[in-house]
């Protein structure tokens, strides 16, 4: 085998190698665009329970939710890093902009403002007056 055959062998090789690659990379861009769609499915599903679980009158028995497999998930990561990039008090729809959905779609304010209340509740987050957020720690600064 000569100098030029051995080239184009390794060639074709680094070829393959480079579609199978971008083949990897791009089914793995799948499966973490199905992983969120899934998170974000059992997120509506939570805020549903709970309004519904407080439209119900006297329950017979407690509703009881499966435990959250990652309770600091990605979504409540994306609303930690809106408020610390906003560095000041914001208000939920602005939440909900920053996170390039629409404020004016009820259910994702609902969203967000569920799990904004819940960051509150775990300490994460201060609810410096009724509907106005800031990362826990930052609640001095001004709304301005």
């Amino acid at each position: 085998m000569d100098g030029d055959q051995i080239l184009r062998l390794l060639g074709e090789r680094e070829a393959a190698g480079r579609a199978e690659m971008l083949r990897l990379e791009q089914e793995a861009a799948r499966i973490a665009g199905l992983i969120e769609g899934c998170r974000q499915e059992m997120e509506r599903l939570a805020v549903t329970r709970e309004v519904l679980s407080g439209l119900v009158t006297g329950p017979a028995e407690p509703v009881v939710a499966a435990p959250d497999p990652n309770p600091d998930g990605v979504f409540a990561g994306q609303l930690l890093t809106v408020l610390a990039e906003a560095g000041r008090p914001v208000r939920c729809r602005e939440v909900v902009a920053a996170l390039g959905e629409d404020p004016a779609v009820a259910r994702h304010g609902e969203r967000v403002r569920h799990r904004l209340k819940k960051l509150v509740t775990a300490g994460r987050v201060s609810e410096v007056e009724p509907g106005l957020f800031t990362l826990a720690g930052d609640s001095g600064r001004s709304a301005g």
